[in-house]
């Protein structure tokens, strides 16, 4: 190589590693104490739940906490340390619809592990026969961990061995890892497995739950997902249908059976109006023609009450009783709300209603306000439709929001039961709006409204409880399959 290039590659590779940390220090410096002044302030000011809070914690608790928080302000540098003492203020008034987050992030460089090179070299090996591992995976005759397997960029060959199996290393490429390491090992536990893994910096995590998601997944809980690259095996259709559910983001449909059909909701969204619109059109005969529906909302964090607006036909039997909101009138919050009427996500008869909301607030500054007179609107339909006959909806302790609106109402139907755990309960005050603060670093996130349930029936804390539980030694793989033999044994409707 020639000397003169091979130097300046290496002061090129030096100051690649060393100025940029400086730039990215001196640009991540903040004034903690400032920004947490301006979000105490802001939230004091505009967020809909802060009288509430304060009344039901106390003064003192909150000016501890404030007192406390401010201090440790002060020794703050950096505006990822901030941004959490920011959020563990807020969280004094509840664990959902708050955030905080930070602004125009410098680029930064993956930071450079520190690794020890002894622990590198001296790491477990497995040297691999390519012909004989070829040939134990064309005999399997049934499922088996032995294959090819990959979660990107490590990709693996796993080989029986004494005590049960090994992940063997193929390649890796962009890490420290070399061919033939032992990247986890599986052990039998029971009738299901459990690993030891090791990270990209060689440090190892032990007795970690492993999952086999049908014959083509093995899910080592909360690290990865490795995937079978050699010969797949055929999966059962509920095992699909569950595949699909952790890796579609939007609305679809299945026909699990003559009897039932599946409907999936990632997201009530706006932006997904349309598509889970499109999707119940498409299906509309087969959801209308099918006993029973399984809906499906497990990690649906909410979005927006119109996104679930067609949904409601096939499950409703009574009038829907609403409890209404009302508004915190600021000329922040109401800003929002006028962006809303010029949203072209909504209809036009909706951004009318925006438009006369915000003139409703702006004349009341300072204030709540009703959006409606009654404090509970009753919204009835024409007719029932007799198919589906029973509504069975998942979830799980992920929705939140106004997917939680959307069970309110849908409890009220004699079609509908719950399948799951409770939810995560953040809905007593919504409407999420955001500001950014003066030195345009970090972007704060309160809610407008507050509900009028509240505290005759608050939400937030506590979720909403399924009818029927589905405790933790049914795998949320097995959910469908669970509801769907439990709905169909009874061919009979639910009492009216």
């Amino acid at each position: 190589m020639n000397p003169t290039k091979a130097l300046l590659s290496c002061l090129i590779l030096f100051l690649s590693l060393i100025i940029p940390a400086k730039h990215v220090m001196a640009q991540d410096r903040c004034d903690c104490s400032s920004e947490l002044t301006w979000v105490k302030n802001t939230f004091e000011k505009n967020d809909a739940g802060f009288g509430y809070i304060l009344n039901e914690k106390g003064q003192k608790a909150y000016e501890d906490h404030t007192a406390l928080l401010m201090h440790q302000a002060k020794d703050i540098r950096t505006k990822n340390d901030c941004k959490n003492l920011i959020y563990n203020w807020l969280r004094f008034f509840r664990k959902g619809h708050i955030g905080v987050i930070v602004l125009n992030e410098e680029k930064q460089s993956v930071p450079i592990l520190k690794l020890d090179s002894n622990k590198i070299r001296n790491h477990e090996t497995l040297g691999l026969d390519e012909r004989r591992f070829q040939d134990q995976i064309a005999k399997q005759h049934e499922p088996s961990p032995i294959g090819v397997w990959e979660s990107s960029p490590y990709k693996v060959g796993i080989v029986p061995t004494d005590s049960g199996y090994s992940g063997v290393l193929l390649d890796a490429p962009g890490t420290p890892w070399k061919k033939d390491q032992i990247k986890f090992k599986l052990y039998p536990d029971g009738d299901s497995f459990r690993a030891t893994l090791w990270f990209r910096d060689f440090s190892v995590k032990e007795n970690v739950p492993v999952h086999f998601i049908g014959n083509n997944i093995i899910h080592i809980e909360g690290m990865s997902f490795f995937l079978r690259k050699s010969r797949k095996f055929e999966d059962k259709p509920l095992v699909k249908n569950y595949i699909n559910y952790l890796y579609t983001h939007s609305p679809y449909y299945e026909q699990l059976s003559v009897r039932t059909g599946y409907l999936r909701i990632p997201s009530f969204a706006m932006s997904n109006k349309t598509a889970i619109d499109s999707v119940l059109r498409t299906h509309h005969e087969n959801i209308i023609n099918a006993h029973n529906l399984i809906i499906d909302l497990r990690n649906n964090g909410g979005g927006s009450d119109w996104a679930y607006s067609s949904l409601i036909p096939y499950i409703y039997t009574n009038p829907i009783r609403t409890v209404g909101v009302e508004l915190l009138s600021t000329e922040l919050n109401n800003m929002a709300v006028l962006e809303l009427s010029q949203d072209t996500l909504y209809g036009e008869k909706q951004r009318a209603e925006f438009k006369e909301t915000y003139e409703r607030l702006n004349a009341d500054l300072g204030n709540f306000v009703r959006v409606r007179e009654a404090n509970v609107t009753v919204d009835s339909m024409d007719s029932i439709l007799p198919n589906p006959l029973r509504v069975a909806i998942l979830v799980n302790e992920y929705c939140a929001s106004t997917t939680e609106q959307f069970l309110l109402e849908a409890k009220q139907s004699s079609k509908v039961k719950l399948y799951g755990s409770s939810t995560f309960g953040a809905l007593d005050f919504s409407n999420m709006t955001s500001a950014i603060s003066p030195s345009g670093e970090f972007q704060l996130w309160y809610c407008r409204s507050k509900s009028l349930r509240i505290p005759g029936m608050e939400i937030d804390g506590s979720g909403i409880q399924p009818d029927y539980y589905l405790d933790p030694s049914i795998s949320q793989k097995d959910w469908v399959g669970f509801v769907l033999d439990t709905i169909e044994q009874n061919i009979l409707p639910f009492p009216s």
